[in-house]
């Protein structure tokens, strides 16, 4: 018998992003926490995030 191995692919960051994107939304869905299309983040929030960020090289 042949070894099979897997194919690689290349798959772009955007991709990856949207993936998550999707998956977070569907798993929000099904755990009943939806976020509203019109909720913006407070200033704070968006500090606090930038925050936690680890620094960019």
């Amino acid at each position: 018998m042949a070894r099979q191995t897997t194919k690689k692919v290349v798959v772009s960051e955007a991709a990856v992003k949207k993936a998550a994107v999707r998956a977070t939304k569907v798993s929000a869905k099904l755990e009943g926490r939806e976020v509203p299309t019109d909720h913006r983040r407070s200033a704070a929030v968006k500090a606090y995030l930038a925050k936690q960020q680890p620094p960019k090289r």
